[in-house]
């Protein structure tokens, strides 16, 4: 039974995630990938050396320099020297980057009012627990098994 709830809920999230792409797709530069996405919000965030990102990331520096080559040929970020330390590039988000942040946000207030705005207080308030709880499961797999134990 489980296992039927579980297929059931994979089928529901990826429709869901289909409808809203395919919603909202012509509102927000679609150029991007979602690895170049998730390194500007890492930048955006104050992570600004390859070296950190790589780091938080779990992946090689290499990787990350592809990346970010892109973006910056692309225009979404700027190298800097550190004045301190001119051996060290700090990474800067570009004006494209600010834009694509800003639309985003706008982007995200209208899924808000036209999709998350229509469930009650009562439905957000769960879906939030629910949230909050397949989070600390998926980065805490000791926790996974207590939250087994449970049910």
């Amino acid at each position: 039974m489980k296992d039927e709830y579980i297929h059931q809920i994979n089928i529901l999230q990826n429709n869901f995630n289909i409808f809203v792409a395919k919603k909202f797709e012509n509102k927000l530069d679609n150029q991007l990938t979602a690895k170049q996405v998730l390194l500007l919000e890492l930048i955006k965030e104050g992570v600004t050396s390859t070296k950190d990102i790589a780091d938080k990331l779990n992946v090689s520096t290499s990787a990350v320099s592809q990346i970010l080559n892109k973006l910056d040929d692309r225009g979404y970020i700027e190298r800097k020297f550190n004045p301190q330390n001119r051996r060290e590039i700090i990474l800067y988000l570009a004006d494209k980057a600010h834009l694509y942040f800003k639309e985003l946000a706008v982007l995200k207030k209208q899924i808000n009012k036209e999709i998350y705005g229509k469930l009650s207080s009562h439905d957000l308030k769960q879906l939030k627990d629910i949230l909050e709880k397949l989070q600390v499961i998926a980065t805490d797999s000791d926790q996974s098994n207590s939250y087994d134990k449970k049910k």
